[in-house]
């Protein structure tokens, strides 16, 4: 039996399932609204109720939007410019939210409505998501933060939304690079540090683009290419640390910048005091020993080992393992019959795969975390 306009209202304002299922869709499609806070989700659940009792309000009575409903997300808009809420990712989840209501009215009540009700509700929500997307970015350029304002302020926005997760996908990051006319390559190196003051340290090792940020009192370099040689020695000197991040993009920014500074966090003094550069695959093997719930067994393997495969390197493989239960190269070699000159030719050649010495207590701690997370 058809429904009418006013009960597919009521019924629909009505279920509680709703609201969580546009949030739900909306965390899974856009990362930037992953990392919000509860008081903000909560925010967008109530965004999220208004403008589907306001849509279906104007469906129901063939009305539209109000100045006053532009007002309100005029407001909106000016708040989330202060917020730093980037202006695309807001668009964009408006238009996910719509697809998704279509999608969940067609599915509940798809057999009570007409295919011209359907037409028509889709009509009203995507000319009412227009009208709030002009309000919205009036408001947004009228607090004054669109990026192309301050390019400096810009570009320290620009790394904080990278590393915060605050862009709604990829493209819309390189987006960004093309206005500030930064010529980033699609994978780059972030560069964490323990201290934001030793930011100018990185600079001189890190290749162009460069941009730079400070946040919690940590450091962010975001450049196509660091010299990590380089940078080792000018660190080591001003006994500061970072946690270096290469081949990366805009979608792995995030989960690896909290594993950084986690990194950073955690280790311990007595490696702090001897190292100076830590990489993913530290990272990764303390997200792992923490029970993180993005730790993964085999990213951390592939981190930490890298071209160190079973397929091509066996023999390296039941070395470096062998070394773990036993004191020396020449205990190595006996247990595994061979000559002493050939476990130490074997270890270099680890070395060189993985950039870490397995004599080395804390590289060894990291590979054989590496091995036995995924044995």
């Amino acid at each position: 039996m058809p429904v009418s306009h006013d009960e597919l209202r009521r019924l629909v304002t009505r279920d509680a399932e709703l609201v969580e299922h546009l949030l739900g869709v909306i965390l899974a499609e856009i990362p930037g609204y992953q990392v919000l806070d509860p008081v903000q989700l909560e925010e967008v659940r109530a965004n999220i109720r208004w403008n589907v009792s306001r849509v279906l309000e104007l469906w129901r009575t063939g009305t539209s939007l109000t100045e006053e409903d532009a007002l309100r997300f005029r407001g909106v808009g000016a708040v989330r410019a202060r917020d730093g809420r980037p202006l695309p990712v807001i668009l964009r989840s408006y238009r996910v939210a719509a697809r998704a209501f279509i999608g969940y009215v067609a599915d509940r009540f798809g057999d009570e409505l007409t295919a011209a009700d359907m037409a028509g509700l889709a009509r009203v929500w995507l000319a009412a998501d227009d009208r709030l997307a002009d309000a919205l970015q009036d408001g947004y350029q009228a607090a004054g933060t669109t990026i192309s304002g301050d390019r400096d302020r810009a570009l320290t926005r620009l790394v904080l939304d990278l590393v915060l997760g605050r862009h709604s996908h990829e493209g819309a990051f390189a987006a960004r690079l093309r206005e500030l006319e930064v010529r980033l390559p699609h994978r780059f190196t972030v560069v964490v540090l323990r201290s934001a003051e030793a930011t100018g340290a990185v600079l001189p090792a890190a290749s162009e683009p460069v941009m730079h940020a400070a946040i919690d009192g940590a450091g962010i370099v975001v450049a196509e290419h660091v010299d990590v040689a380089a940078l080792r020695p000018v660190l080591q000197r001003r006994g500061a640390q970072c946690c270096v991040l290469t081949g990366i993009g805009a979608n792995d920014a995030p989960r690896l910048y909290r594993l950084a500074r986690a990194c950073l966090e955690r280790v311990p003094a007595a490696v702090l005091a001897d190292r100076t550069v830590f990489d993913r695959g530290d990272a990764e093997v303390l997200a792992l020993l923490a029970g993180r719930p993005d730790a993964d067994p085999e990213r951390t393997a592939s981190a930490v080992l890298g071209g160190l495969t079973p397929a091509a390197h066996a023999h390296l493989l039941e070395t470096l393992d062998a070394l773990f239960t036993a004191g020396s190269a020449e205990e190595v070699a006996a247990r595994l019959g061979v000559h002493a000159q050939t476990v130490r030719y074997r270890l270099r050649r680890i070395t060189a795969l993985t950039g870490r010495d397995p004599r080395r207590p804390w590289d060894r701690f990291v590979l054989q975390s590496a091995r036995l997370a995924t044995a």
